[in-house]
């Protein structure tokens, strides 16, 4: 008997290697413990995602190899019998903004002939470290990639290049409560489609969207509107530390339905370009006929009466080259669609939305902090974004007024060009956003920089370990109103020391650190034998919050080098190395 049982267990087990190992094998070319390696080439990462019955309870990941092509020839979805966890992974690791390498190029997941195309999402799907591009080989464009296709359907989006696409590159039409998150994200190219309205990101087409979560992502080069909302709620909508560029329609379209929003720390250059007449596209725009801006609020319909408006607008930057300034009086000139009543949306919000947020009595809820307007960023390599293409934006945004019109906003590329390359993305990323702006690299919350933190990866590092607590002051003012805007929610809740950037260093650094309260503060250096060779603070009073101090080692020789800060009875020490 305990013969046959151990048979009948071997026999089960070679059936379930056999399984996982073989029912697949057309997709996939090895597996490592649960991961399976997709092979390049045509559908095989949609074949995967299809016929993948077999997948563990804790999820499955797909690995995707660099510098190899994934397109898909059908509309497959994941796991259809099991809705469990999924991970499309790149195996290319590094921050994909600040890589200034074209070898590797990240493995792009793209479209054969678009006849349908995309990825249909009924469960909890992330993607990391790919490129998504929805077009072909043939030269064809996809309309959207990702549909959020379940109730409670759940897309992440984490360290990816996003480039063309006829709509939007998510869309949730197809069922309610869904969320998408985005982070550490780059979009460009949001083109090709005949229509103002099209060239995005998002589309809330029919129901009620959970969460939309955006977050250290850069976005340049859009016709349409990048984020609709259309007259659907949102949840939780929360924009923190990203930057847009160039975006002719509205950053945020919507039908001023708030509910709970946070725009932080972000940066806004030439957006909303495109003017509005009252009644034009209803239905996507306001509906008392206003301007949208760049934050729209109402108040609400019958239909969300048992919500109450939260939102907190604080420390973002706007900016509009003073090309664009006379876009409204030129379509009244020329009588475009026979009106001579387009106005303005380059503007932070409008006069409605303005008197709710002044009315604390009536929307106690709605909290607007600083804004920093009229001045671009110095970033390091826009390359043609805020010179000829800003006459490109102009015309564009003009010419695409009039119903059907044919006009279409031409491509932004500079490294992988020509019609060879046009379902790969502008690889490595073409253009350099961070900046040098003294006041602006600590007027975000926290002291951190405006806009995404990427373009800066050691106040990235430093903003990781404080994060959290950002988030906790951003939720605890939706909450609160007004009254949760104190100086002491900016503390950090523990004594946190980063490590001095840069480093090695040669000869001046910069040493961080955070402070929970308010208190006396020393800091000083040391040599490898223990010899104290610097003071920078010698028991100073230091407010809580974040604390910066430089060390100019110019006198001392090349070598490692010990930074002490003691806060209280705590007593933190990192090494750092000067290299003359």
């Amino acid at each position: 008997m305990k013969k046959v049982l151990m048979l009948g267990i071997g026999i089960l087990f070679a059936f379930s290697l056999y399984a996982q190992e073989g029912y697949l094998s057309e997709f996939v070319s090895e597996w490592r413990g649960d991961t399976a390696v997709i092979i390049e080439g045509t559908n095989t990462l949609g074949g995967a995602l299809q016929n993948d019955t077999l997948c563990p309870d804790e999820g499955r990941v797909y690995l995707l190899t660099s510098n190899c092509t994934y397109s898909l020839a059908q509309y497959p979805s994941h796991n259809t019998q099991s809705g469990k966890k999924v991970e499309i992974l790149g195996d290319y690791n590094n921050p994909v903004k600040t890589n200034t390498q074209m070898d590797p190029l990240l493995p792009v997941i793209c479209g054969y002939d678009w006849s349908g195309g995309g990825i249909r999402v009924l469960g909890d799907v992330t993607v990391k470290n790919c490129a998504i591009v929805v077009a072909s080989a043939s030269g064809s464009l996809g309309w959207a990639f990702w549909a959020l296709a379940t109730p409670y359907a759940k897309l992440t989006l984490d360290n990816c290049v996003l480039e063309r696409n006829r709509w939007v590159f998510v869309t949730s039409n197809d069922a309610p409560n869904t969320s998408l998150f985005i982070k550490n994200c780059y979009f460009t190219n949001m083109i090709g489609q005949s229509c103002r309205r099209n060239g995005g990101v998002f589309d809330n087409v029919n129901y009620v969207t959970d969460t939309i979560w955006v977050e250290n992502s850069t976005h340049v080069w859009a016709q349409g509107m990048v984020y609709k909302f259309r007259s659907y709620q949102v949840e939780f909508a929360y924009f923190n530390h990203n930057t847009f560029v160039n975006i002719s329609n509205d950053v945020f379209e919507n039908c001023g339905y708030v509910t709970n929003l946070a725009v932080t720390n972000n940066i806004f250059v030439n957006c909303n370009v495109q003017p509005y007449f009252p009644g034009l596209d209803a239905g996507e725009t306001d509906p008392d006929g206003l301007p949208t801006g760049l934050v729209n609020v109402d108040t609400l319909t019958k239909q969300h009466e048992q919500k109450i408006q939260r939102a907190y607008i604080t420390n973002n930057l706007v900016y509009w080259d003073s090309k664009l300034l006379d876009i409204a009086d030129i379509a009244n000139e020329r009588q475009i669609s026979g009106h001579t009543d387009w106005v303005s949306q380059m503007i932070k919000m409008n006069d409605r939305t303005q008197q709710l947020f002044n009315d604390d009595v009536n929307y106690p809820f709605l909290t607007e902090g600083s804004w920093i307007e009229g001045v671009c960023p110095s970033f390091a390599n826009p390359r043609n974004l805020l010179t000829d293409l800003v006459d490109t934006l102009k015309t564009f945004s003009l010419a695409c007024l009039p119903e059907n019109s044919p006009a279409v906003l031409p491509d932004f590329r500079f490294n992988l060009v020509g019609s060879e390359y046009y379902n790969y993305p502008d690889w490595p990323v073409a253009v350099d956003l961070s900046y040098t702006d003294s006041d602006l690299l600590t007027a975000g919350l926290y002291g951190y920089p405006l806009g995404d933190l990427d373009w800066f990866p050691a106040n990235k590092a430093n903003w990781l370990e404080i994060r959290q607590n950002e988030i906790d002051h951003i939720v605890g003012v939706l909450k609160n109103g007004p009254g949760g805007v104190e100086a002491k929610d900016l503390a950090p809740r523990k004594f946190v020391v980063h490590q001095n950037y840069p480093n090695p260093f040669n000869p001046v650094t910069k040493l961080t650190f955070e402070l929970p309260t308010s208190g006396k503060v020393t800091v000083k250096v040391y040599n490898l034998l223990g010899q104290e060779v610097a003071t920078l603070l010698n028991n100073e009073y230091k407010n809580a919050g974040s604390v910066s101090v430089d060390f100019d080692g110019s006198s001392l020789a090349s070598g490692v080098y010990i930074y002490t800060v003691k806060f209280g009875d705590m007593s933190v020490s990192k090494k750092m190395i000067l290299m003359k």
